[in-house]
């Protein structure tokens, strides 16, 4: 019964680990394009100015 039960966990870690990498590497990919992170800091500024009207 707890052989199981260790796939399972170790299924869930793997797939947490393999997401976390996805994430990274899509994050460090926007914030090295400085075209990219110029228009992420225009919509943030847009956004930001939408909020305190």
């Amino acid at each position: 019964m707890l052989l199981p039960i260790k796939f399972i966990a170790a299924n869930i870690f793997v797939s947490g680990m393999i997401v976390g990498s996805v994430c990274g590497a899509f994050a460090f990919s926007t914030l090295s394009n400085p075209e990219r992170r110029n228009r992420m800091k225009d919509y943030i500024k847009g956004c930001c100015e939408d909020r305190k009207k």
